[in-house]
């Protein structure tokens, strides 16, 4: 079985998911990381579903995939940590503090909440990483960007209209 728009094949290592009552995973609740992740924007249902059918044809497992969308999946980048309590709002400071890849949790989640999709891929290596980064271009995909653990390499830029966020969240 495929995930499905606003589904999640398999919590990733900062995220929790909850069991629905069709059996399947439900969106994370917080990514306190998106190490190892490479992030991807899709404007439309059809776009990120077939993406994610194209992603599986080259190869990366589908527990690898996830589809954040609507207010569950903005509630997963959480930018300010404030849904989730004190603790969440001090590693999001802390991340904001020292990590260059923060303000880029408020895109993701503005663009989910906008009724996007945010891909979120957990790729290994590099030449994985270049076939999912081509094929997700190949299906509409914009602000692509990979997480490592200390720089995020920006593969494709914000399209369109970027979400109005705060001046000091800007990019």
């Amino acid at each position: 079985m495929r995930p499905s728009i606003g589904s999640s094949a398999r919590s990733g290592r900062w995220s929790r998911a909850s069991q629905s009552d069709d059996g399947n995973l439900s969106v994370a609740r917080f990514l306190g990381s998106a190490r190892g992740r490479l992030l991807a924007v899709l404007d439309t249902d059809e776009a990120a579903q077939a993406a994610v059918l194209a992603l599986e044809d080259t190869g990366v497992p589908r527990e690898r995939i996830e589809i954040l969308t609507g207010d569950d999946g903005a509630a997963a980048f959480d930018s300010s940590g404030g849904r989730h309590g004190p603790a969440a709002r001090l590693l999001r400071t802390l991340q904001f503090t020292l990590m260059d890849q923060m303000p880029d949790f408020a895109y993701y989640e503005a663009a989910a909440r906008e009724g996007r999709s945010v891909l979120s891929v957990r790729v290994k290596g590099e030449t994985e990483m270049r076939r999912a980064v081509e094929t997700l271009r190949a299906h509409g995909a914009h602000f692509i960007n990979h997480f490592g653990l200390f720089t995020t390499e920006e593969f494709e830029r914000w399209h369109g209209e970027e979400p109005k966020l705060p001046g000091f969240m800007r990019r």
